[in-house]
Formats: C-alpha cells, structure tokens, sequence
C-alpha cells in the first residue's frame, strides 16, 4: 500500500483591481489544492509478506501456520526430587517440657457473649465437631520413635458448671494416625484430673493436635456470674522420654550413610538413559554442630567425559549457640544418566536412579563439644532437569494437542463474498521422535466471528488416524506426513471462503500404538519436535461479489494556508483502477473520536469501471475515472472537522463475466482527492 497525503503549505492566487478612492477590494479567487493520494492493492487485504508473485508476477498465496509444535523437554518432564534425610539416634533422653492451651467458656456456651456479666442459669450442653487444638513439639522434636516415656493431659475445669463428659483424640497432623483417644468424666468447677499416654512404640510428630470429639456440661445449680472468657485449660506433659529414633537429635560419629535407588515417574514412558542437557544437584544443610562435616555424593552411573559424578564438600561448625546455613549447587548438563539401578548388569530395570550419600563429622573429642539440642538437616534435590536425550519405551501414551484456537490473519483485511479458483492446503504432521505414532484430527475448524459463520473441515481421508513413522538418528531426521485437501476431496471451499480469522483445532497423537516394538530402544533429542502444521499454496486466481478492499487515512485541512477563507467548490475524485473489476467507490469524513459524520460520493455515481484486459484476462492498463462532489458551505464545515478519510472499495466481477481472475502485483486502485475551492479574499 502506497499512501501519499497533500496538504497545501501554501498557494494564493492574488487578482488585484484598485481604485484610488478606495480604501480596500473585497473579492473571491479560484483555488486548486491536493488534499490526498493514496493507493489500494492486495496488500491492504492479505498481508504483503504471504503474497508470493511468479515469473510473469501473478499472484500466489503461500502461507504456514503452526497449530502445535512441543519439543522434548514439553513432552517429557523430569520431575523436581528433593528429600530430607532424617538422623538415627543411638541414646537419647529428651527434658520434660510442658505446654498448656485454653478453651473459653463462650466456645461451648456460644450465649455467654450476650449474657456476659449477667447472672442467670446455664443450661445443660452438649458440643461436637468443635475445632483442633493445636499441640506443638517442635521445641522437643521433629518427629520421634519411643522405646520409652509418658504424655500427661491435664484438665483444668475453669467454667461455673460441671464437666460431665469429656471425650477426645490425640493424632499426628503428618500423616492423621491416632496417638490415643480417651475420656475424662465428672470435672468439677475448679478442679483437675489427669491422664497419662504410654508412647512406647510410639511415632509422634512435632505437630500434633487434640480433638473434642464431645463436650458435655451439666446444668448450673442455679444462677451463675458468667464471664465469657472463663477458660478450662488443657497441659499436656512429656516425662522421661526416651527416643529409639529422632529426627535432627544425634549423638558424634558417622550421621548418615544412604545407599539409594530412586524411582522417577515419567508417566508411561520407561526410560534407560537420560542425558541432561541442563540441571543441578543441590544441597542445603542446617546445622548446630560447632565441628565441621564432610558430605560425598556419588552418581556412580551418572558418566561425563568417561567420569562419574562425585562431590564433596564441607560443612563449616556452627558459632557457639548459633546455626550453620550452608548451600551448594552442581551443574549436572552434560552427563548421561544410566537409569536401570543398582546393578545395571545384574537386574536391568528402568527409571530407577542409584546415587550414595555418605555425611562424616570429625571423631575427635566430638562427644563432648556436642549437646543433644544440636541439630541437621540436609536437603538433597535434583532440581530443573531437563533432557538432551532419552532412550527407552515411551508408552503408548495419549497427547491431546487442543482443542485450541490460532487466529488466521492472511484473510484479516477481507470482507464480503470471494470464489478461488483452486484451493490446496496441507496438514503437516512431523514427528521427531524415534517412536511409532499416529494421529487423528478430531476437529479442524474454520470461523468468521464478524460473520457469526463457522465450517467444520471434513473430507476423505481428514480425521485418519494417520501413521506417523519414527525419527530416525544420527542425524536427527524427522519423519514427514502430509495430508492434502483440496476441492476435490473435502468442503476446504466453503472453508476458506467464508474468509476466517480463527481456525479450532483438536488433534490427537498416540505414540507406539503397537506397543514396545523398539524394544526399548525409543529415543528422542533436545530437537526432537511433534509438529502439527497447515500449510497454504494457492493461485490467487478469484471471483468477487462485494469484496471490499478498505483504507484509512489522515486528513487535516487546517494544515493549509488561510483554509478558514474557502468558501466552497468541488471535490475532484480521481480514480485509477488497476483491477479487472467494478469498484463501487465511498469516502467517509471521520472526526477525531472516529465517527463517520458525512461521506463524499453519491450512490449513484460511485461506480469505478473495470479496467481493460486482454485475452488472457490480463489488465493492459489502468481505467481513470474522475467523480466530482459538490462541496457547499455546510460540507466544508464538515471538513473542517475531519481528521481521518475512510476509503472504502467494493469490488464486483463485471456483470456477466464467469471468469477467474489471476491477481498480478502490479495490480492495485490508486486514489486522488484536490479541492477546486472558491477563496475569500480580503484586502
């Protein structure tokens, strides 16, 4: 599109005539301006860059849109695995501590809020599913197995009536087991009773809760002072306990050995080998031990360069009563992880990661310089993996691609009614993936939503599914399947011309569909893809039937000298139509908001003849056509006010004419607006 705007910067036509007894002449003088230029082709309906002209420059549409396109670190994730290793312990014994929590008497007498002060009688109640109370150990452990000690409950009846029934359980918030559930009965106002818990072979957790499964209060002996915030208070005591096990409690000497095998789960796919092409391995350790600890870490099958992985690195001592917090990352891209266990020769599994930790403190004089509140915490992870290569079976794994919607912008210019001549599309299905796979195109769907219009693409041989042959490597050589459609085997017209911006899609891609016949030799890249595609290659060869070409542009008449004076005259339309059909022709006067307040062209004279064109329908040369609009006072008041021209062209096969057009780049509808104005003068 070639747009030229005009504005006259200045031009005045003085005819003088003067009279020495007058002091001035007032008169009006003829003024010609060029006010616009600005030409119309393919290019302001279809975008330039998918407009590919040939030899003889006639016209072809070639485009490719990606529907989907997932490489091999979208279709197999590794996950993230961090874990916490937990410390044995050899002897223990932890200090008696003691924790209190409070209930208030509006909790099971919701009425004791409004009657707060009063002194009325309280009716009998009786409470269920009241919420947890929270019981917090983790000033005395982590978590623990107990060979030995006791947990004291105590209730301490604070309310102006009795307690009659008191039912409640104890249990690890980890997990939700039970630790005990027990009864207290008959308490008092203001008094006690108390309940020990064996937890020998016993686990607890640091976060612990009890539960009212059922509170019941005897009616007051006549009326009582209530006070809201009277509360029964519940202490729980741990006495001599004895830990078999405790996390982060230890006495000196070796602290962890692990010799382990970590699956991963990768969906259906059952891999061998992974080589990362990006990732780490990383540590975190909390420490109050005041001496030093060596970690090693090994990946013994987990090669670079012909070595394995294997760190180790020192944890500095902790201050006098403070804490070491220590990190350290490893870049693990580059090496190939053998993932078939322990013993590879020996048993050949899958996804299964073998790796040794071992964490050492120094032996000499540790005991002493250790108390049994020192604690560690080590955090392993592997983290932010991902695949530069993977062998295996990948499953028969399902891939649903969509539905989803990609917008169509070859046709985002066109509006109203077109026939191509040919149409030929085509579906490329790639597959990077050393894997069988085949596909099935659920839905393929084409929507004008100016139009309201939707076409569901359907055909011969469309939907499938299609078989999708294996990569083959080295060098990664994807394989290629191409569905063709054209008029002749599906509705792809109807499809195409109702001129969509939008195209649904939904697309189903099955991998190995006949199971493990790789014998676990599957594989894919980094560069492996799975690719949907669709493809265009068509003449630009059409009928029209109201295709509108539309274009807008800026307009200021202020711009130009002593515009105010002009009076009014006519607008010269000036028409070069390069294409092979009628133009009906408008212009609109828009206003700075963008609002149509006037046109130029009357219906009735707004029809721009086709141009000439030879026996092969090619155009020869352009047809000029000159419309005149008349521009009195009150338009020129219009123009005045506007800022943007909208130019509007529909374009008609000439009536009776069945031909198809070949479009040509040279093809195009240029436009030219002056002013002949009648100019007032002053002098």
């Amino acid at each position: 599109m070639k747009k030229v705007i005009y504005l006259l910067l200045g031009a005045v036509v003085f005819i003088a005539a003067c009279k020495k007894e007058q002091a001035f002449s007032r008169f009006s003088s003829n003024l010609l301006l060029p006010l616009l230029h600005t030409e119309l082709d393919l290019s302001n309906v279809i975008s330039d860059s998918i407009l590919v002209p040939d030899a003889n420059g006639a016209l072809r549409l070639v485009s490719s849109y990606d529907m989907y396109r997932g490489r091999l670190s979208d279709l197999l994730i590794v996950p993230d695995t961090e874990r916490v290793n937990t410390l044995s312990l050899k002897t223990l014994r932890l200090a008696d501590q003691t924790q209190t929590q409070v209930v208030p008497l509006f909790l099971i007498f919701p009425q004791a809020t409004a009657l707060n002060g009063q002194t009325v009688p309280i009716p009998a109640t009786t409470n269920s599913g009241l919420g947890a109370i929270p019981v917090d150990a983790a000033d005395f452990f982590q978590e623990a197995t107990f060979n030995s000690g006791t947990m004291e409950i105590t209730i301490t009846n604070g309310y102006p009536v009795e307690i009659s029934t008191l039912i409640f359980r104890l249990s690890n918030v980890v997990g939700g087991t039970t630790i005990q559930t027990d009864t207290f009965k008959n308490i008092l106002p203001g008094t006690s009773k108390t309940k020990v818990i064996d937890v020998s072979g016993k686990k607890l957790y640091s976060k612990m809760e009890a539960t009212p499964i059922l509170v019941e209060t005897a009616a007051s002996s006549g009326s009582v002072l209530i006070n809201q915030f009277a509360i029964t208070s519940i202490q729980f005591s741990v006495k001599d306990l004895k830990p078999q096990s405790a996390i982060a409690r230890f006495p000196a000497q070796s602290i962890l050995s692990a010799d382990e095998t970590v699956v991963y789960y990768f969906g259906q796919a059952q891999l061998k080998k992974l080589k990362v092409s990006k990732g780490k391995v990383s540590f975190h350790v909390v420490s109050t031990i005041e001496e030093q600890m060596q970690v090693d870490y090994r990946i013994p099958y987990a090669l670079r360069n012909g070595q394995s992985f294997k760190q180790t690195f020192t944890v500095p001592a902790a201050p006098p009563g403070g804490t070491a917090d220590f990190k350290i990352e490893y870049d693990i891209s580059g090496y190939e992880i053998d993932l078939r266990g322990k013993d590879p020769n020996v048993k050949d599994t899958v996804n299964s990661f073998y790796n040794i930790l071992d964490v050492t403190i120094d032996s000499s004089g540790i005991e002493r310089n250790i108390s049994l509140g020192d604690s560690i915490f080590l955090y392993l992870g592997l983290l932010d993996l991902e695949p530069e290569y993977a062998e295996g079976y990948f499953g028969s794994e399902l891939f649903e691609v969509g539905p989803e919607t990609v917008d169509v912008d070859f046709f985002a210019g066109l509006n109203g009614g077109i026939d191509f001549e040919d149409l030929n599309f085509n579906i490329i299905l790639e597959n990077g993936i050393g894997a069988e796979a085949e596909a099935t195109i659920n839905q393929l769907t084409s929507r004008n939503t100016q139009k309201g219009t939707t076409v569901q693409l359907a055909g011969v041989g469309v939907t499938g599914p299609h078989s999708l042959p294996p990569a083959t490597y080295p060098p990664l050589k994807p394989s290629i399947t191409s569905i063709n459609i054209n008029k002749g085997n599906s509705n792809i017209k109807p499809f195409i011309e109702q001129l969509p911006n939008k195209m649904d899609y939904h697309i189903s891609i099955k991998t190995n569909p006949n199971g493990n016949v790789n014998n676990f030799k599957d594989f894919a890249t980094g560069e492996s893809e799975l690719a949907a595609k669709l493809e265009v290659d068509m003449p630009m060869s059409l009928k029209t039937n109201g295709l509108t070409l539309v274009d807008t542009v800026n307009f200021d008449l202020s711009v130009s000298a002593n515009s105010n004076n002009i009076i009014e005259g006519n607008l010269n339309i000036v028409a070069d139509n390069g294409f092979p059909f009628d133009v009906d022709l408008q212009l609109y006067l828009l206003d700075g908001n963008g609002s149509i307040i006037d046109s130029l062209v009357g219906i009735n004279n707004n029809r721009i003849q086709a141009a000439p064109a030879d026996g092969n329908n090619r155009v020869t040369e352009a047809l000029r056509s000159v419309v005149i609009a008349r521009a009195d006072q009150a338009k020129m008041a219009k123009l005045r006010a506007t800022k943007k021209i909208l130019i509007k062209a529909t374009v008609q096969t000439p009536t009776g004419n069945t031909n198809y057009w070949k479009m040509y780049s040279d093809y195009g509808f240029k436009i030219s607006l002056t002013g002949d104005f009648i100019y007032d003068q002053n002098y």
